[in-house]
């Protein structure tokens, strides 16, 4: 499974909440295409460790590199 870094330093608010920040400096894997918001992907840290309690993020994929 290939690998990326992610330039988006927040990912997407789904329940109104604050948005949960992003390690922009660990690689992710690309879990899925996000269903609710268009051109955007479910990521998740390579190394599966949770970051400010998060575990899966939800992205721009043009963010992705």
């Amino acid at each position: 499974m290939k690998s990326y870094k992610t330039k988006s330093k927040y990912g997407y608010s789904i329940f109104g909440e604050k948005p949960p920040k992003l390690d922009t400096e660990t690689n992710y894997f690309i879990n899925a295409e996000s269903s609710f918001f268009p051109n955007c992907v479910i990521i998740q840290r390579v190394d599966n460790r949770f970051f400010c309690n998060e575990k899966n993020w939800v992205v721009p994929r043009i963010s992705m590199y």
